[in-house]
């Protein structure tokens, strides 16, 4: 049971985002937020109930005293996080209660004045963005060759553990930490603002306009990739790559070349929408032929899923309007890719 701890806050957050959801509800539907967000709670749930399965599905010999250990290690670190900030809200709101004028500093229609008046839609503000959203591919990526290495070294053996089970519960912990730390503050944000530290305030300088009034789009995009730690690993990092990777060329191709839009009231472009279907395709086979010993299977399925992958990020990156990308590329991409692979 050490995992409990763990599904316990991914359900604490799931009932505290429904909560603010509908409280909110009416301003969510006018502003076509509602189901974005209520999809958001989900995920937060979902998660919770997939974490338990989530270090020994690719692992049938992990011993259970192995598996006890990383989910307490796990538990360990995200009731420290928990409890720290607990504590730096309730500091926050005494000092904010006590003294007017920091009440009256923080102000969140104020920080949104401010925001919207230093607000720059230029190609380095975006590249800027995209970057901090592939910082998560590099994570991804860095603890699954760690755990390779460790592996083939001997030592992940003589834990107990082997590739899978090590790197996943890196990539988890590191991962569902952001995740956590991201949703208390955007809860505190959207809700209580004086509640937050001066020093968070400064995560949100470099968010979209879109986002003042809602989660920030870090959050769904790590939550969406919760159910993929079940499929082979080139398609997880696949998902990862494409999520992140594919819309920051789509993005930055169509802010720096673009000149076709795609509809009417439309910041996307075509030539954005190709680069980006490219780049996914490219991913989704490289990925594949790199990491093939880990989803061993022919060419031409390696293609055919290549070409689904690409065909679902176009479609979405063309209609998706009021569920977020990086929510639907990650899980019907992901999901498309999975079912070929099965098939």
């Amino acid at each position: 049971m050490y995992f409990l701890p763990t599904s316990l806050i991914f359900v604490l957050y799931f009932v505290l985002t429904l909560c603010y959801i509908i409280k909110n509800r009416k301003i969510k539907i006018e502003n076509h937020l509602f189901a974005n967000e209520l999809l958001i709670a989900l995920l937060f749930l979902g998660a919770g109930i997939l974490y338990p399965f989530m270090y020994g599905f690719h692992s049938p010999l992990l011993s259970q005293e192995s598996l006890n250990f990383i989910w307490l290690l796990t538990s360990l670190f995200f009731l420290i996080e928990m409890g720290v900030w607990a504590l730096t809200l309730i500091y926050n709101t005494i000092i904010s209660k006590k003294n007017p004028e920091i009440m009256a500093e923080r102000d969140y229609s104020k920080f949104c004045e401010n925001f919207n008046k230093n607000w720059v839609d230029d190609l380095k503000s975006e590249v800027g963005r995209k970057v901090l959203h592939l910082f998560t591919c590099f994570v991804i990526f860095f603890f699954w060759t760690l755990g390779n290495i460790l592996n083939d070294t001997g030592i992940l053996t003589l834990w107990g553990l082997d590739t899978y089970s090590f790197s996943y519960w890196l990539i988890i912990t590191v991962g569902y930490g952001f995740v956590f730390m991201f949703q208390v503050a955007d809860l505190a944000r959207l809700n209580k603002f004086y509640m937050l530290p001066k020093w968070a305030k400064h995560w949100y300088l470099d968010m979209k306009q879109s986002e003042l009034h809602t989660f920030i789009a870090s959050t769904p995009l790590v939550l969406s990739f919760s159910p993929f730690l079940f499929a082979p690993f080139p398609i997880f990092g696949a998902v990862a790559l494409i999520t992140t990777g594919s819309d920051a060329v789509a993005c930055i191709i169509g802010k720096k070349f673009g000149k076709f839009k795609l509809r009417t009231n439309s910041k996307k472009t075509i030539e954005g929408l190709i680069a980006g279907g490219l780049t996914t395709f490219i991913i989704v086979f490289v990925i594949s032929i790199l990491y093939h010993p880990w989803m061993p299977i022919s060419i031409e399925k390696i293609i055919i899923m290549s070409f689904v992958a690409t065909l679902l990020f176009m479609l979405i990156d063309a209609f998706a309007k009021n569920i977020s990308d990086n929510i639907l590329n990650p899980l019907l991409i992901g999901f498309g890719m999975w079912i070929i692979f099965l098939l």
